[in-house]
Parts: structure tokens; C-alpha cells; sequence
């Protein structure tokens, strides 16, 4: 793997952790997400989570947007570097059943945690925490038919509420972003003037997340090409965009005030200004990494570099430990601690569970993901191998893909 590899999959770390932090909130301390929406545990502090760029601890929904910039990213930089068309349509043919294997590995966990009462714990929970926008997350009767339907089709096709885990919304932007970007790539990745084509798709996903998916692959185009372009080691320009990104990232999703800081934001330019500000800031905070050694070095730390290994599976299981394990705690030291001691303490603890929980859904589900994705792109190539040929050609290889291709995508 490359250092670029590296420091990317530490800032995926780093997000990951962002979004479970954001659903500890959400249980517990909801007035820290959506401000005076809900009810307060914490009294003022509570509002300046919720109203200032303090709000970057727990900032979910912009590190989801963060998510989807690497990805957009990810998915087309060897391309760039490249072009080759096989590269793109090897990713194509294999990202479902990547993505599936540990989402429905993850529901099914969900299925049997419902199945045995576990949340429960969560449903007491909010009438302690007031957390009245979450009530019905789990508010479902177990049903394995409709679980495997949710993890296999729901989830990467329809959308919506994805009651067996709340975070699986993400999933079908994620399939759709991802496809969004190959199909660019392939279609304007190698014209003199794919620039235009990359402003159109910038005005015409304006107000939704795939506008994310988009500046991830407009950053690889520019990063990645044999004359890299936009690239600066000025650090006051980057310290500029940094500072930036960071408040934009912090924009809340409380409801805003005519005081507040970001009050001159909300402009009525964009339909969904959080969303569109966390975009923003996500492609920011990626540009000023792509071009800053420094901040290349700390994202390449041990730590954060583990953390990105098991990023993906930290996002599946961590909110269903959370409105299990986390709550069931919680219920049990709310009575004899105060309300913020016990918060602390669950949330504290709960880690020694989520961690080890995410590391063996790493090395055991995610892994053989990419294994079983591999090993069915390869069989497709295979099954297209001439009768009595020893090995396949590139040009042959790359016949094949296309054929591919074209059957499943066209």
C-alpha cells in the first residue's frame, strides 16, 4: 500500500470514530446534535456542542460526507494514474457483493439482538434521555425474510430507513455514488474537455450527496494525471482552506438562530444548506490533506491508520452496541451516578467492546468481502477465457471486462 493509501484510510479512521461519537450523543445526549430541538442534560454546554465549531466532535453527518469524498477518490485514483479501463470495471463488477457481505453480516447480528430483546435497553433509555427522535429505531418485530431482504436489496437499491441499522441509509448513496463515478470516469475520464462534463455534474447533483462522490473524483483527476494540477505547498492558502472546511464541517443540523455564527450561511442557496456545507467541507479538508505533508504524516500514525483498517466495520456494529450494550450500562449507573458521570462511563466502557467487536468483523467478514468480491470478478474473467488458452492477454482481459461490462451496467 501506498503512503497515500496509508494517510487516507487514517482520515476514514478518524471519521468513523466521529460518526460513532455522534450516536452516543444522539442516545444520551441528544441536545448535543440537534440543540433545542430536544431536551437538554448538560445546560449550556449542551448548545455549544450543538452551535459552534465545537461541533466537530460528534459531527456525523460531515464525516459521512467525508466517507464519500474518499470514496469518490478512492474508487478512480488508479484509473487516473493509469487509464486503464479495466481498473474501473473490475471495481464496478465487484463493489455490490463487496459492500453486502459485511452489511448483511451486520443485520443479521441486528436480527438476532432484536430477537433476544436486547434494545429494549434503548427504548428505556429515551424516556430518560428525551432522545424523542429515535424512538422508533427499533420498533420492529424480528423477521429473518425481511432482514436478508433489507441487508440484500433495501439497503443499496431502495434506501430510507433501514430499521435493522439505522446507519445503513448511507448504503445506497454509497452504491449509486460509486457507480455515478465509475460510469464518469469511463465515459469523460480520458477527453481534453471532461472538465465541462465534471461542472455539469457538480450543478446538476448541487443539493444532494453524490455532489460528494463527484469532488472525489475530480480530486483524483487532478492529483493523479501525468501534469498534476491544483496542487499548492503554500501554508497559508492551505491553512485558509483547512479553517474553512472545519467550520463548514461544523455547520449544525440544530435548528440556527439569528445570532448564530453561521447565520449568514443560511442564504436559502441550497436546499439542504447541512448537507451542502458538509460536502464543501469534506472536499476541502481532502484537498488541503492531498497536498499537505504534515498533515499526510499525522494521518499516517499507527493509530489512525488501524482505525481506517476497521472504519467499515466500526460504522456497521457500533450503533448496535450502542442501543444495546451502551444503554443496558447506562440504565444500570443512571440510578446511583449522576447523569453525566454515568453518560461518561458507558460510553467509555462500551468502547472495549466496540473496538475488539470491530476488529473481528474486520479480519472475519469485511476481509472475506473483499475476498469473495475478488474471487467472483475472477470467475466472471475466467468463464470468458478462450478453450485451450493458457493465460489471458491484456487485450483479451480487456475485451472481457467490457463484455462484462456492458451486460451488467448497459
Amino acid at each position: 500500500m501506498t503512503g497515500k493509501i496509508t494517510y487516507l484510510d487514517g482520515l476514514r479512521g478518524i471519521a468513523a470514530v466521529n460518526v460513532m461519537i455522534m450516536h452516543f450523543f444522539v442516545i444520551l445526549a441528544p441536545a448535543m446534535v440537534y440543540g433545542s430541538e430536544l431536551p437538554s442534560h448538560f445546560g449550556s454546554f449542551d448548545l455549544l456542542f450543538s452551535s459552534t465549531p465545537l461541533g466537530l466532535i460528534g459531527a456525523g453527518n460531515f464525516s459521512v460526507c467525508i466517507f464519500f469524498v474518499l470514496s469518490g477518490y478512492v474508487l478512480t485514483q488508479k484509473y487516473f494514474k493509469t487509464k486503464d479501463n479495466g481498473v474501473i470495471i473490475s471495481s464496478a463488477v465487484r463493489r455490490y457483493l463487496r459492500l453486502f457481505v459485511p452489511v448483511f453480516a451486520a443485520v443479521i447480528l441486528s436480527y438476532l439482538l432484536a430477537s433476544a430483546g436486547l434494545y429494549r435497553y434503548f427504548f428505556e433509555t429515551m424516556e430518560v434521555s428525551a432522545g424523542s427522535n429515535y424512538r422508533n429505531y427499533w420498533a420492529f418485530t424480528p423477521d429473518i425474510l425481511d432482514a436478508v431482504k433489507q441487508a440484500g436489496w433495501n439497503s443499496f437499491f431502495l434506501g430510507g430507513d433501514i430499521y435493522y441499522n439505522p446507519v445503513l441509509w448511507t448504503m445506497t448513496i454509497e452504491f449509486y455514488g460509486s457507480m455515478l463515478v465509475f460510469t464518469m470516469a469511463l465515459l469523460f475520464g480520458s477527453l481534453r474537455n471532461r472538465w465541462t462534463f465534471y461542472l455539469a455534474a457538480v450543478v446538476l447533483f448541487l443539493n444532494y450527496y453524490y455532489l460528494a462522490f463527484v469532488i472525489g473524483m475530480v480530486l483524483a483527476d487532478a492529483f493523479n494525471g501525468k501534469t498534476p494540477i491544483f496542487k499548492t505547498n503554500n501554508k497559508i492558502i492551505l491553512s485558509i482552506i483547512l479553517i474553512s472546511g472545519m467550520f463548514l464541517g461544523s455547520y449544525p443540523i440544530s435548528p440556527l438562530t439569528s445570532d448564530s455564527l453561521y447565520a449568514f450561511l443560511n442564504n436559502g442557496f441550497f436546499e439542504t444548506p447541512e448537507a451542502a456545507y458538509h460536502i464543501l467541507g469534506a472536499g476541502m479538508i481532502m484537498y488541503v490533506l492531498l497536498n499537505s505533508r504534515g498533515l499526510q504524516s499525522v494521518f499516517s500514525f499507527p493509530v489512525p491508520v488501524f482505525l481506517g483498517k476497521i472504519s467499515y466495520s466500526l460504522y456497521l456494529v457500533h450503533f448496535l452496541v450502542a442501543s444495546s450494550f451502551t444503554c443496558a450500562l447506562f440504565l444500570t449507573l443512571y440510578p446511583i451516578l449522576s447523569y453525566g458521570t454515568a453518560f461518561f462511563i458507558s460510553c467509555f466502557l462500551s468502547l472495549f467492546l466496540i473496538f475488539p467487536l470491530s476488529y473481528l468483523f474486520y479480519k472475519y467478514v469485511d476481509t472475506a468481502g473483499v475476498e469473495l468480491s475478488k474471487a467472483f470478478y475472477n470467475r466472471l474473467v475466467n468463464s470468458r477465457r478462450p478453450a485451450g488458452a493458457g493465460h489471458l492477454k491484456q487485450g483479451y482481459l480487456s475485451s472481457s471486462i467490457f463484455t462484462i461490462y456492458n451486460k451488467i451496467f448497459k
